[in-house]
């Protein structure tokens, strides 16, 4: 790396500080979630996984995720990757981590998640996949002991009366289905002193067969174990099970041979489909409260059904009232939302950020998805809503801002637990001063902002001058990454041209210079997508929306970071120079010049921008403007319609305005142009410009 890294460590975690200058003169920069990384099949430069791999080792100040090497991690400041606020239905190693820290210390680990006070009925915009787990029953992991040797049970399959199929549950239950001509036996299993299988108890259960398949009614509770037995390990690689997560395993067995197409939980969890009267699909969750379960075992019974204080609130265990999100999410994703109100359980949780910060060399970490919490964004209420562990409704402001600030306080105690001070959030472009979800002690407790997706090359100038907020975030002593899109650009409406690519990317970084901080800034550059890596890029002519690049076969990060162009020394940002007029902020709460040092009460740091060219001087926000930055080797503007994405202004005449001195035009591979006092600008064009040194003119 070109810079030198001094190592020192601070607690159980590896700290590192640049002792000497920066990969690049002007800035410094940072990837996002590298790996996956591929063989380069379109450059000559890099030819293996491993010159890859080094390349971007060799070209970023921070990672704001992992290297996936612990050394690499070691010798740079990388943020993993964390999403506190949420905790998979299909349990990971995380929550085996948690489970069994949790029995461990004498806890139930049900209060780490939050639940349904009342049935609760959500819409479901778009149905994702990653529910699929808990609306079909799907177990943790099923086995077919055959021969005293184990497997994972890949159904359909013929089972004798010698073998047997072992199904780890997730969660308690109380009624399994089995596709299969012939119902088994079914034995749950005893827990030991140190929380394993100590045997089997054949269960009492009601068989009743509907539609080809049983349905068998287990008439008893029976504990969760490790998958142990006798000192062997009931897992074929499941990562939760081997990290400690405690299942309801239950064993079946057939008296002779029968071929069984599959075993299920029956889900309490349906979604009512669309149709004319109703547009949007409905989600019910049943609600879990305490004064139900009148002998406190986690079970209500049918006498306590019938009997139930709470008639809103129908869960037969505690877990089936389990929050879940269910407003626009990801592709295949289902996620509990976690419980920040219960002290055991968040040391608990900080504690495993300690344990796996140490094991992969990480500095801190960064919180993905700061604005999906518990507003109407996630969760469309039609009915219920209240939460059992706090005194919210789903789908409101304030129980968004009551769960931001707990989230806090919880993000203040990893700090503390582990020591660091590299915690970021992903807050994309929204305000912390102006969005209403979002208590003002986060600003107090994140160390590094995530800007995701913030600027585009079509951004426009009214949203430009919005964002004062980069510059407020930086009088506070925080840092940023600033992330540079394509979206909106050339490049999405010719996917195949090299100049529309290069254009975007050199008119991003020219947009990020009037961000740009030092010391307190980062540059990432990246196309139209969510999708992060460092695999190669594909272009697909039948497919041009898919199409990431000109060409296929570049790493992703080689072909987005221009590299060339950053190595041009433009100096550090400086003052307005003479005779130009400072460009106003836009802002709820007042008025400030780029020059002023505050906004409101609010502290900001300087950004110095000025105006080169505007249409008119009666607007803050002209309809056509150059926006201008002086640095003390160069220059940076940037020319945009009053509103963004505006694919017209692209065809305007260019523009020629005059310089503040005498420049050389940074050209796409580092080249410059000729010295000029003049410059021609396009509509949403971006120029970087170097200042001619006075024995060179």
């Amino acid at each position: 790396m070109s810079t030198y890294l001094k190592i020192i460590s601070i607690g159980l975690l590896t700290f590192a500080s640049v002792t000497d200058g920066q990969v690049y003169p002007s800035t410094e920069t940072a990837w996002v979630l590298t790996g996956n990384w591929q063989q380069p099949t379109a450059i000559s430069e890099l030819n293996t996984i491993k010159e890859v791999r080094r390349w971007e080792a060799d070209h970023a100040d921070v990672v704001f995720g992992s290297l996936q090497d612990v050394e690499l991690n070691q010798k740079t400041i990388a943020m993993g990757y964390i999403y506190v606020h949420k905790l998979d239905c299909r349990p990971d190693e995380q929550q085996g981590w948690l489970h069994r820290h949790a029995y461990m210390n004498g806890h139930d680990p049900e209060k780490g998640y939050m639940h349904y006070k009342n049935n609760t009925q959500l819409t479901v915009p778009v149905q994702s996949q990653g529910l699929d787990y808990l609306l079909n029953g799907e177990p943790m992991l099923s086995l077919l002991i055959r021969n005293n040797n184990f497997s994972t049970a890949r159904f359909p399959l013929t089972v004798n009366d010698k073998e047997q199929i072992i199904f780890h549950a997730a969660y308690p239950f109380e009624n399994i289905v089995i596709d299969s001509n012939k119902h088994p036996e079914l034995w749950v299993t005893r827990v030991n002193d140190a929380g394993d299988i100590g045997g089997l108890e054949k269960a009492d259960v009601y068989w009743v067969q509907r539609e080809g398949k049983w349905f068998g009614h287990i008439n008893q509770r029976w504990s969760p174990t490790n998958a142990k037995f006798q000192g062997r390990e009931l897992n074929t690689g499941n990562q939760a099970l081997k990290a400690g997560y405690r299942s309801w395993v239950v064993a079946l067995n057939w008296k002779s041979k029968t071929e069984v197409k599959g075993v299920n939980i029956e889900p309490w969890l349906s979604i009512v489909k669309t149709s004319d009267k109703q547009p949007t699909a409905t989600m019910l969750f049943p609600g879990w409260d305490p004064k139900n379960d009148l002998n406190n075992d986690g079970y209500v019974d049918d006498d306590e059904f019938l009997a139930r204080a709470n008639q809103s609130a129908s869960a037969r265990f505690k877990h089936q009232a389990r929050v879940i999100p269910t407003g626009k999410m990801w592709a295949g994703s289902c996620w509990y939302r976690t419980n920040f109100n219960d002290d055991s359980f968040n040391q608990n949780h900080a504690n495993w950020y300690k344990y796996d910060w140490k094991r992969q060399g990480l500095t801190g970490a960064y919180n993905d998805d700061m604005a999906k919490l518990f507003s109407t964004n996630q969760f469309n209420v039609q009915f219920g809503g209240q939460i059992l562990e706090a005194p919210i409704r789903a789908g409101t402001s304030k129980a968004a801002g009551y769960y931001a600030a707990k989230m806090s306080d919880f993000l203040d105690l990893v700090k503390s637990t582990t020591g660091s001070q590299w915690l970021s959030a992903n807050i994309s472009e929204l305000n912390l001063w102006e969005y209403p979800d979002w208590p003002k002690q986060l600003r107090g407790v994140v160390d590094v902002w995530l800007r995701e997706h913030y600027l585009s090359p079509a951004i426009g100038l009214e949203r430009l001058q919005s964002y004062w907020d980069s510059y407020a975030l930086a009088a506070l002593g925080d840092k940023s990454l600033i992330m540079t899109t394509t979206r909106g650009g050339k490049s999405q409406q010719t996917p195949l041209s090299k100049q529309a690519w290069e254009d975007d990317i050199y008119t991003g970084l020219a947009l990020y210079y009037l961000f740009n901080i030092p010391n307190k800034t980062y540059y990432h550059s990246w196309n139209q997508t969510f999708v992060y890596g460092s695999s190669n890029t594909h272009a697909d002519p039948k497919q041009l929306n898919k199409t990431i690049w000109y060409r296929t076969g570049e790493p992703k990060n080689w072909a987005y970071q221009p590299h060339k162009l950053l190595s041009v020394d433009i100096g550090t940002p400086t003052t307005i120079p003479n005779g130009f007029e400072a460009v106003q902020w836009l802002s709820k709460i007042g008025k400030a010049a780029t020059d002023d040092t505050k906004l409101g009460d609010i502290s900001l740091e300087t950004a110095n921008w000025f105006w080169l060219y505007r249409t008119g001087w009666f607007d803050d926000v002209p309809k056509d403007g150059v926006i201008a930055r002086q640095y003390t080797q160069g220059l940076v503007l940037y020319r945009g319609s009053k509103y963004r994405n505006h694919a017209e202004f692209y065809q305007v005449d260019p523009i020629r305005v005059p310089l503040s001195g005498l420049y050389q035009k940074v050209n796409y591979d580092g080249s410059l142009g000729e010295p000029t006092q003049y410059v021609e600008v396009n509509g949403y064009e971006g120029v970087i410009l170097k200042k001619v040194e006075k024995g060179l003119r």
